[in-house]
């Protein structure tokens, strides 16, 4: 496909978004143009639909306000098509659980919209494989809730709730590595932590727990990965303390 066709192709993708057009042709559309693109040229094209992509999902989903859920989860299921075809890991994984959370939402009055516990349980393992903990955290809190709820619920034979305690059995063990990873800091960095400026005690302070579900799933998961980039930074900046007194503590 030559150089001219891709761009008529891109902008055409682009046409229809504006357009509001999520539907299979769009996706279609997406996936050849990204298909057809040279290896030097994907970078740039991949980066400009990541940053079209994430602009008009905000405005999308505030346009989508008053409509009824079954329109706001067939926008979202077309962007976390959209951008896991892109290659942006975080903005898919920020529309599954923003899906995810609306309907656990509202699933009290619409009994179809249940999330069971599988779903939490595949996002859950999605989260820590792509490096969200604390998301993964609270996934597999709600897929422990899931499984209570199921076995309070459901007509269960011996077999069945054997499933069950097993099942919640391996979702402990991911919450609890989830929870490891969030909280855990080496030897090296809680001696630097105690060093620390009182800029980064501020910063410590002020950081707030995840909200409950009340809040939007875009919102919270994107409030974990905040967290996590300031562990990284925190990690990073405490690793070249404890480097810089090295020398000090050798001479001593």
């Amino acid at each position: 496909m030559s150089e001219a066709t891709i761009a008529d192709q891109s902008y055409l993708f682009l046409n229809r978004i504006q357009d509001r057009r999520f539907d299979e042709e769009s996706l279609r559309i997406l996936e050849l143009n990204l298909v057809a693109t040279s290896a030097k040229s994907f970078s740039d094209l991949r980066s400009r639909l990541r940053d079209f992509m994430r602009s008009e999902s905000s405005a999308v989903f505030s346009e989508l306000a008053g409509e009824s859920v079954v329109a706001k989860l067939s926008v979202l299921e077309f962007f976390t098509r959209a951008f896991a075809l892109i290659g942006d890991t975080e903005s898919c994984l920020a529309m599954k659980y923003e899906a995810l959370t609306l309907r656990e939402i509202k699933s009290t009055s619409c009994l179809w919209l249940r999330v069971s516990h599988s779903e939490w349980i595949d996002f859950a393992v999605q989260s820590m494989e792509h490096g969200f903990p604390s998301i993964a955290r609270k996934a597999s809190e709600n897929a422990l809730l899931r499984l209570k709820r199921d076995s309070l619920i459901e007509p269960t034979s011996e077999e069945y709730s054997e499933t069950l305690d097993a099942d919640a059995e391996d979702v402990r063990r991911l919450r609890d590595s989830a929870a490891s990873l969030t909280s855990s800091h080496s030897v090296q960095a809680q001696g630097a932590e105690y060093l620390r400026s009182k800029e980064f005690k501020i910063l410590s302070r002020q950081t707030r727990p995840i909200k409950n579900l009340d809040s939007t799933g875009s919102n919270l998961f994107r409030e974990g990965i905040s967290k996590r980039n300031k562990r990284m930074l925190q990690h990073l900046r405490s690793t070249q303390m404890v480097r810089d007194l090295e020398p000090f503590s050798r001479s001593g």
